[in-house]
């Protein structure tokens, strides 16, 4: 019996100091993210607790306390937990104004702070009104928007159907937002009305209604007959091995028409609240226009349609290889390669307005560089989707396609765009 005390005790002894160890070497951790002071109706959280141990005794509790509600957001364990949380303010009955977050470790001897962050709720959406507006578009024209906000925001846009056009703040003039927006050709089959969407820091949204008439503009219907020299000229620039040549084209009609598109969109967020643009802009000079804005262009094949799409710029034809020079003063964002429009340079003209210089040979300028009104950026070729030498000359507004031959005229540019701007300038 004497020599089972002995067992019982040195095993008891072994159990509490390794208790004992465990609990002068715990290390627990509460995170919350994301990390925000402001929260908004509905708040989307995770919470991490990290623990060196997993111990046996006591427990980790985590709460959010506002006056004297509490509501507890986890209450476990000591182990690693990760776990995503939806805070519904309005269903928890919380109020604006501030609240705590607490996180303790709860041990026999002690309970331990682990986390404190104050935060406070702002359940009241951003009061968005109408500065500035078009009374009414047509099918890829161009107009302005401008828009003041009662409170600093985290998103700030104009939406119609599918495009945002993100709002711009403007210089020297705190809570005024100004962006160019467009009627997208999409607007043809898609009919859809404009929206100005403010969401502020602690996420609550405002939706508020742009009343913009949409003219309907009919466009030339052409059809393109393609000889198999053709075809393959397109399709082995893409698929030097292809045997199926109309499917391929296809291919490249299409996929990698949507691919260049995503990647143009992309590319036009990177323009600025800078307005470089001055006067009308020019047509690339002594060029004579082989394709419109708006065609409706049907390809056929072996006495077939084969495939259709929308041209959404201006083809422009000259002599091969003819210097191209940029229609207006603004900044290089982007010199590179495209799939369907080759050998490319955009240029930034200010709150979303970008020209595509397309099918290029080359380029003479650099990313970042400030360019002017008629300057050499390049010269002309068939890189890309192209049969002959030709510039195709885009005129984007945050990526959505507009007609050129509103730029190209001073009396609409003056009228229409830049007065809007001179209080600004």
């Amino acid at each position: 019996m004497r020599k089972i005390a002995v067992i019982l005790t040195l095993l008891a002894a072994i159990f509490f100091g390794g208790i004992f160890y465990f609990y002068k070497t715990l290390q627990v951790k509460v995170d919350i993210q994301p990390e925000k002071t402001v929260w908004g109706e509905k708040n989307e959280i995770t919470l991490k607790v990290d623990s060196n141990h997993n111990f046996p005794i006591g427990q980790v509790e985590v709460s959010l306390t506002q006056g004297s509600k509490k509501i507890e957001l986890y209450k476990g364990p000591i182990e690693n937990v990760e776990t995503s949380l939806v805070i519904d303010a309005k269903k928890a009955r919380l109020k604006e104004g501030k609240a705590k977050i607490e996180a303790y470790l709860e041990l026999p001897l002690e309970k331990k702070l682990l986390l404190e962050r104050e935060i406070r709720f702002d359940l009241t959406p951003p009061q968005v009104s109408i500065v500035l507006k078009p009374h009414r578009l047509g099918i890829g024209e161009p107009g302005v928007v401008e828009v003041s906000v009662n409170e600093p925001t985290s998103q700030l846009y104009v939406e119609v159907g599918k495009y945002n056009f993100p709002l711009l703040p403007v210089a020297g003039s705190p809570n005024l937002y100004k962006t160019f927006i467009a009627a997208p050709l999409s607007l043809l089959k898609e009919p859809s009305d404009y929206f100005v969407v403010a969401t502020d820091e602690a996420g609550n949204t405002s939706k508020v209604f742009l009343p913009i008439d949409i003219r309907a503009k009919k466009f030339r219907h052409v059809k393109i007959f393609l000889t198999e020299k053709q075809l393959k000229d397109i399709v082995y620039k893409f698929f030097p091995e292809a045997t199926d040549l109309v499917e391929k084209f296809h291919i490249i009609n299409h996929q990698f028409r949507q691919e260049d598109d995503q990647k143009i969109t992309e590319i036009c967020s990177l323009s600025t609240n800078e307005l470089y643009a001055q006067g009308k802009f020019l047509q690339l000079p002594g060029s004579a226009p082989t394709a419109y804005f708006g065609d409706h262009r049907y390809y056929y094949y072996n006495g077939k349609q084969i495939d259709t799409s929308i041209h959404k710029g201006l083809d422009l034809a000259k002599y091969k290889h003819a210097p191209v020079v940029a229609a207006n003063n603004g900044r290089v964002i982007y010199v590179g390669h495209l799939k369907i429009y080759g050998n490319v340079v955009l240029i930034d003209h200010g709150y979303g307005l970008v020209t595509l210089y397309g099918h290029l040979l080359d380029s003479t300028v650099k990313v970042g560089q400030v360019v002017k009104k008629g300057q050499i950026i390049g010269h002309t070729d068939t890189t890309g989707l192209a049969l002959g030498d030709h510039l195709h000359f885009g005129t984007l507004i945050w990526g959505v396609a507009t007609n050129p031959i509103y730029y190209f005229d001073p009396r609409y540019m003056d009228y229409y765009i830049y007065k809007y701007f001179k209080t600004n300038q």
